[in-house]
Formats: C-alpha cells, sequence, structure tokens
C-alpha cells in the first residue's frame, strides 16, 4: 500500500514538470522584457541629454552646471532671463561677500517656470535666499512661450517639474508629450554628435562660470528719467496670474525669496508697471528692490552698458556689490562651506579675476569667454 502511495506521488511531480517548466520559461520571458525595457529607457533617456546639446549648445548648459554643483553647497540662486546671468557677477559675491550662489537663467525665461525651478533647486539645494530678477514679469508675455519655455524644460532632468512647467505652459497633449520626452525632438541631430557631448551622459557638467557671463564692449545709454510716486498701471493679465501663483507657492513652502529690477534704460511704461509689481509683492510679505535708477547705485550709462538690454563686466560688479551690501543688510545668509566647497570657490574667484585682467588688456575675445 505505501509503495503504491509513493508511486502515485513519483507520476504527480512528473506530470507537474512540465507546468512548472512553463512557469519558470515565462518567468524568465517576462524578466527578460523587463531588463530590455529598462535598458531601452536608460538608454533613451541618457541619449536624449546628450542630442539635446546639439542645437544652442550655450543656451542648453543652464541646468546640467546646476546639477553638478555640490549638495546644499548654495547660498543663493537666482532665477531670471538673461539679465540675471549678466547683472549677478557670482564670482564678486562670493569674493566681497562671501556668498555662493548659482545663476539659473535662461533668455526670455517663462514666468511660469519660476516655481517649478525653486522646486528643482530644492532637490538637491538649499538655497538661503532666491533672487528672481523681474524684467519677464514688467513686459509681460503670452502663455505658450516656446523658446522661453524649451531653453529650460530641454536642459533638466526628466521628472515631476518638468512636466509641471510643462503643463502649465502647454495645452495640447501631444505638445505636453513631446516638450516632455524631447529625444522626439532631437532624434534627427545624431550627425551633429561629437565626444565631447558624452560629457552630458548625466546631464551633469560643471559650470567653469556659475552660469555668469562676463560681458565686454562699451553701447553708450541714456538713463532714463527717473518717476517717483508713480501710480500702478495694469499688467499683462498672464503676469498678474502667474506672479500670484508664484506668491502664493512661496509663501506656503517658507522661502525667503527678494524679486529685483536690474537697470537699462526702459520705456515711459516702466514706473507704473513696477508699482503694480510691487503692490502685489509686498501683499504677500515679499520685498521689491526696485534697481531701475542706475546712476543711484553707481552705474555710469556712458561706459557700463554692453549693449541696449544688459551692461558689461564694469556694470555687473557695481550692480552685484549694492545687491550684496542689500542681502547683507536684510537677510541673515550663513556663509560658513565646507574646506572643499570654500577651495572650489576661491579657485573660481582667482580664475574670473585672471579673465578680467585680460579682458581689460585686449587678450581675450567675448567669443572666448562665452565657451569656457
Amino acid at each position: 500500500m505505501q509503495e503504491k502511495s509513493v508511486q502515485a506521488a513519483t507520476d504527480k511531480d512528473i506530470a507537474g514538470q512540465p507546468a512548472k517548466k512553463a512557469g519558470l520559461a515565462k518567468l524568465w520571458k517576462a524578466i527578460r522584457c523587463v531588463v530590455f525595457l529598462s535598458l531601452l529607457f536608460y538608454l533613451t533617456l541618457h541619449m536624449s541629454y546628450v542630442l539635446r546639446q546639439v542645437p544652442e549648445r550655450n543656451a542648453k548648459n543652464v541646468f546640467p552646471g546646476f546639477y553638478a554643483e555640490p549638495d546644499n553647497s548654495l547660498d543663493v540662486v537666482t532665477l531670471g532671463s538673461s539679465a540675471c546671468y549678466q547683472y549677478v557677477d557670482t564670482p564678486k559675491l562670493y569674493e566681497n561677500f562671501g556668498i555662493t550662489s548659482y545663476n539659473l537663467g535662461c533668455p526670455i525665461q517663462s514666468t511660469i517656470s519660476t516655481p517649478f525651478l525653486m522646486d528643482e533647486v530644492e532637490k538637491t539645494q538649499s538655497p538661503e535666499l532666491f533672487l528672481v530678477e523681474v524684467r519677464r514679469y514688467i513686459k509681460g508675455t503670452k502663455k505658450n512661450f516656446s523658446k522661453a519655455v524649451y531653453l529650460m524644460t530641454d536642459t533638466m532632468k526628466l521628472g515631476l517639474n518638468k512636466w509641471g512647467m510643462i503643463c502649465r505652459a502647454y495645452d495640447s497633449i501631444a505638445e505636453r508629450v513631446t516638450e516632455f520626452l524631447d529625444i522626439y525632438k532631437y532624434h534627427s541631430y545624431w550627425s551633429g554628435v561629437d565626444t565631447t557631448l558624452f560629457e552630458f551622459w548625466n546631464n551633469e557638467k560643471v559650470h567653469p562660470m556659475k552660469r555668469w557671463r562676463n560681458r565686454q564692449g562699451v553701447h553708450p545709454k541714456v538713463a532714463s528719467p527717473v518717476v517717483e510716486n508713480a501710480e500702478p498701471t495694469s499688467l499683462h493679465k498672464n503676469t498678474t496670474r502667474e506672479l500670484i501663483y508664484l506668491l502664493e507657492e512661496c509663501r506656503k513652502k517658507g522661502r525667503n525669496v527678494l524679486f529685483f529690477v536690474s537697470p537699462y534704460p526702459y520705456g515711459d511704461y516702466l514706473p507704473g508697471r513696477v508699482a503694480a509689481l510691487r503692490e502685489i509683492i509686498e501683499s504677500y510679505g515679499y520685498t521689491l528692490l526696485d534697481m531701475s535708477d542706475g546712476e543711484a547705485y553707481g552705474l555710469d550709462y556712458s561706459t557700463d552698458f554692453a549693449d541696449s538690454l544688459h551692461v558689461n563686466y564694469l556694470g555687473a560688479e557695481k550692480v552685484t556689490n549694492a545687491l550684496g551690501e542689500y542681502i547683507q543688510k536684510e537677510y541673515n545668509i550663513h556663509t560658513q562651506h565646507t574646506p572643499e566647497v570654500t577651495a572650489d570657490w576661491e579657485r573660481y574667484v582667482k580664475a574670473n579675476n585672471e579673465i578680467v585682467e585680460q579682458i581689460r588688456a585686449g587678450k581675450v575675445s567675448q567669443e572666448e569667454t562665452d565657451n569656457l
């Protein structure tokens, strides 16, 4: 009887072996499928970082430089349009005030992007102050910013902040997907890839100037008349909406933010719009530093501008010193850094001072400094 039971059990095991083998085969197939899809995603993601660098190479190195900064090493992060990285002289801010900073701006940076950029910053940094240049809020802009949006999103790593910014800028699902998975836009640039671009494999590459641009040349300008106690004038409806959204997010998340107006010869519309901005910003408990009267901060309009919209390195140093003094007075910035961070910034300041000396001596061109 016992022998029959053993035989029955053996027969049952033999009969079940094909089913077990089939189950293992399915499991192995599933594992291979997961591995293949994971590898495909990995390669697609990192090649998108490489391919997106082919067109407009200088403009695309906005976030890679930021991502390469040591975690929690930045005291201040500046956001805004091209003015932010041509007015805020990061090496001088450190040299004169001990403040480490990064210019996370791009040409005509959209007002939509600011709160999402702050969220992205806070994933790796804990800045004690965000410095927001408000030129785009003053001028106003359309909702779908096209270039203003992609110059930021196409330098970001894949994530919720990138997706959130895109969704706020675009209504079309097709546009959202294309902007989010930007390899669709850049897949045809294979022929333009060279070995140097593989430095962007992880979308991280140290920016030797911390996104600061030493502008050369002199473009004499005439200062705009100073208007005191101007009446607020209406802002673009999109500007007002995005500004309020930003202020609500900042207040909710307890951020320190200083808004500032960079000086250049604006039109007659400036005083009223600055007054309107100030009214909204101050209603949320934040400050707008109006530096539109550049002469009050030491700017010489005959020598300190590189073009009609931006100061040169001489003007930037004056604006930066004024900002540094204001920040030092009004905000309790702790400027203690690790020996490694301190050594890095001291090297950076030394290198920048050497470049400035070369500019003064006429030994380096704008193109050479831009390609650093």
